[in-house]
């Protein structure tokens, strides 16, 4: 009698984002492939960075919302650490998350956390934050460039 071994699914495992070379990334929650069409009508949540050694500069948005949080700080394998600055847009108003000591989530994946927080006119600024990237998925840069720097 023959068996037949049922064919194993090879996973594709991502580099981490501190192996990957000095450039513009954009890594998202959503499933892929997407195209920007299908992206934008998600609630995908959105890492547009720049990379140069292991300093990370980038925006957290989410795709359907004008949310979004300017992170600047340190990659370790997926996980990045640093500071963090929330704008607000015209009209609306930036929300203290946390002045203490403690972590609480920013986002609705969970993936960012933040801390030590201050309220600055239209902006909180988070003197911690971690933002892990295991669960998203890379895709190309696309059109926009990451911010430069975070206006702290």
């Amino acid at each position: 009698m023959v068996q037949i071994k049922p064919e194993t699914q090879q996973s594709y495992s991502q580099p981490k984002v501190s192996s990957l070379p000095d450039g513009n990334y954009r890594y998202v929650t959503a499933s892929t492939p997407i195209t920007e069409t299908e992206l934008a009508q998600t609630e995908s949540l959105i890492f547009l960075f720049r990379k140069k050694g292991n300093n990370i500069t980038g925006q957290l948005s989410q795709a359907n919302s004008s949310n979004n949080i300017c992170i600047s700080g340190q990659v370790n394998g997926n996980t990045i650490t640093g500071a963090a600055v929330e704008l607000s847009e015209p009209g609306d108003e930036a929300i203290l998350r946390n002045c203490g000591e403690d972590f609480v989530v920013w986002d609705v994946a969970g993936s960012l956390r933040v801390r030590r927080g201050k309220k600055e006119g239209k902006k909180v600024i988070y003197t911690s934050v971690i933002l892990d990237l295991n669960g998203y998925n890379r895709i190309n840069a696309g059109t926009q460039f990451p911010p430069i720097s975070c206006p702290f």
